[in-house]
């Protein structure tokens, strides 16, 4: 139906994924609600694997300058006349590629009618995948930041994560930017143990929600609140009811998250 919309009435699919990004606060991602703590006013954002635009939405209202890197060509033109207004505005810049550990291409593999999904690895057991050859960029080779400070990083990038991070820590150590990003061990096996060994001996710490409260990446139990068994069949929603944790926030003042 995505698609359909997509390709026959972009208008209307543009303005359903307003009305959707207005309510998401009330039953998307639990961390929408900690933008302002993560994201203070003025910040320079990123969102990168920002695909039809959620978090870029939620983004400007609060940054004074957004950059969406999104590598699906079709996606990409979709943030882009999406949100026109904001670049007109110089208040956002869309970025058609991927970010890596290293500058180069890669191939994209894109699952029909599940974009979110897409990856930079072959998706086992699943039809219909277009290859797309794109772009990759390491975070700290990307020229639009260059002379900017990034305030706050969104990551989700399905098993990418710590390749991003790797390749922007130049941009981490120098910022020190408050992390949210999605790892999943289905992705990548070790996906969390990668991220902390990254970021803290640079002095970051990590937490996830669950149940109402923030807690220590340390106590995360992947076996536990990562369990598939937990998902749709697809793997794209929670079945009602479940737990499963694929959000964590990495920052160098945890304290003001845990009080806000």
């Amino acid at each position: 139906m995505q698609a359909f919309l997509s390709a026959r009435s972009p208008a209307l699919y543009r303005m359903l994924l307003n009305l959707r990004d207005r309510l998401a606060p009330f039953y998307a991602d639990p961390e929408l609600a900690f933008l302002p703590a993560l994201c203070p006013a003025g910040t320079v954002a990123l969102d990168i694997g920002a695909n039809t635009g959620l978090y870029t939405h939620w983004l400007l209202r609060r940054a004074r300058l957004v950059i969406a890197v999104e590598p699906i060509p079709g996606l990409g033109r979709l943030l882009t006349r999406r949100f026109a207004a904001a670049i007109r505005g110089s208040r956002l810049i869309v970025e058609n590629c991927a970010l890596g550990s290293t500058d180069g291409e890669a191939t994209l593999y894109v699952p029909e009618g599940m974009q979110a999904l897409s990856a930079l690895h072959p998706l086992d057991g699943v039809a219909n995948v277009a290859k797309v050859t794109v772009p990759v960029h390491r975070l700290d080779s990307l020229e639009s930041i260059k002379t900017l400070h990034i305030g706050f990083m969104k990551i989700d990038v399905e098993g990418f994560e710590s390749d991003v991070v790797e390749g922007g820590l130049e941009l981490i150590r120098r910022d020190r930017p408050a992390i949210l990003v999605e790892a999943e061990e289905r992705h990548r096996p070790g996906a969390v143990a990668a991220l902390r060994g990254l970021l803290e001996p640079l002095g970051y710490t990590g937490l996830f929600r669950m149940d109402g409260q923030w807690h220590p990446v340390d106590t995360f139990d992947a076996a536990r609140l990562q369990n598939r068994a937990a998902l749709n069949e697809a793997g794209t929603k929670r079945l009602k009811g479940a737990t499963y944790i694929n959000n964590f926030v990495f920052t160098v003042s945890p304290e003001t998250l845990m009080t806000a």
